[in-house]
């Protein structure tokens, strides 16, 4: 997931909830656990361990003003949904 479609789940998460971006750099480094690599090698290695990992980075660096465990849950949704190819995302 790149740190684009990353703000574009919080444009329309932030649609619904009253919350808005507080910290641009903390959704670029959510989006990074997605596609994170050492030496080459994946760091995480199946969609639902990335997906549990994006959700978890997402609680800990709160890049919104509120309802930040919300978002990380509809976040690893799309990811996962992603992933097994349901979505264009």
């Amino acid at each position: 997931m790149s740190p684009e479609q990353l703000l574009a789940l919080a444009d329309i998460f932030t649609a619904e909830y009253p919350a808005r971006v507080r910290s641009y750099s903390a959704l670029v480094a959510a989006a990074s656990v997605t596609t994170a690599r050492l030496h080459g090698v994946a760091v995480l290695t199946s969609p639902t361990h990335t997906s549990a990992a994006l959700a978890e980075t997402l609680r800990r660096l709160e890049p919104l003003t509120s309802s930040n465990a919300e978002f990380a849950a509809f976040c690893a949704r799309v990811y996962e949904r992603r992933a097994a190819g349901e979505g264009d995302f």
